[in-house]
Parts: structure tokens; sequence; C-alpha cells
């Protein structure tokens, strides 16, 4: 006979909302960072008529850009994933997702910092933001896969086929 977990078994009935909502902010953050990334006002004077300064276009902003809708997406389908203990997600997905967050702070805002685009200050903020979203997938992957271990387990203990209830 084994010991009943009722916290393990109300997982079974309730949504996995801290990861969710750790992803939901990550999606934000890129969106931030996107945006920051492909324009930014310096304030320079009041004077001028232009205060909002783009950055040339490009292949590789467009890329850049594709790139980052295409991201926004999957961590949407990830944060849906998670919420109900998916395990590819839990283990792997938000992981993958994170590197490339991390990668991506690098990429085009040096790239863009190179092309004098954008001055050295907004390239910093930029890295800070794709870092922070990147950080909070990792923070929601590791509280995912703890709650997705503990259900996995639960299942186990009650004879039900984790594959098929998680």
């Amino acid at each position: 006979m084994s010991i009943h977990n009722t916290k393990a078994d109300k997982m079974r009935y309730q949504t996995n909302r801290t990861s969710y909502l750790l992803v939901m902010l990550s999606i934000v953050m890129t969106l931030i960072a996107l945006f920051t990334n492909i324009n930014y006002d310096q304030f320079i004077s009041v004077l001028t008529d232009e205060h909002v300064y783009y950055v040339q276009p490009d292949l590789r902003v467009g890329l850049e850009i594709g790139l980052g809708i295409i991201m926004m997406l999957v961590m949407f389908m990830a944060a849906e994933k998670i919420k109900y203990y998916d395990g590819f997600w839990s283990r792997i997905g938000l992981f993958v997702l994170a590197g490339i967050n991390i990668v991506r702070a690098f990429n085009l805002p040096l790239y863009a910092l190179n092309q004098e685009w954008i001055p050295f200050g907004n390239v910093l903020v930029i890295m800070i933001e794709y870092g922070v979203a990147g950080l909070l997938l990792i923070y929601a992957g590791f509280i995912s896969l703890q709650k997705y271990h503990i259900l996995r387990a639960h299942l186990k203990e009650l004879n039900i086929n984790g594959n098929d209830a998680v």
C-alpha cells in the first residue's frame, strides 16, 4: 500500500501556472527586446523632427524579426504545453528556447553596434532583456521539470500509465 500524496494528486487536476506565467513573461521580455533592437529613442533634442531612429533595413534585420515572431509563437505553444506538464517541453524544449534567446542577445545587437546603427548603451539594454527572457525560460523549465517528475512518480505509484496521463 502506498502513501497518498495530496499535493501531487492535486497536480492531476490543476495546471502548472507558475511555469506558464514565467514563459508568458519571457514572451513579453522577448517582444520588448525585439522592439528595442529595431528602434530606439535617443531623446537628443526636442528641436529635431525625428526622435526615433530605426535600424537600417537589412536582410539580417529581417531574419531577426522573422525569428522573433517564430520564437514568440513557439514560446506560446511551449507555455500551453507545460501548463499540462508535458514531458518534452519540461525536459528539453524550454532549455533550447532559452539558449536561442541567449544567442539572440549577441547576434543582431552586436551587428547593429558594428554598423553604428545603435549606441552601446542600447546594446547592453537589449542584451539584458534577452538575457532576462532566457533566464525566465530556464527557471520555468526547472520548475516544470520538478513538477513533471513529481506528478509522473505519483502516477506510477497509483499504477496509472504516466505517459498517457501526463
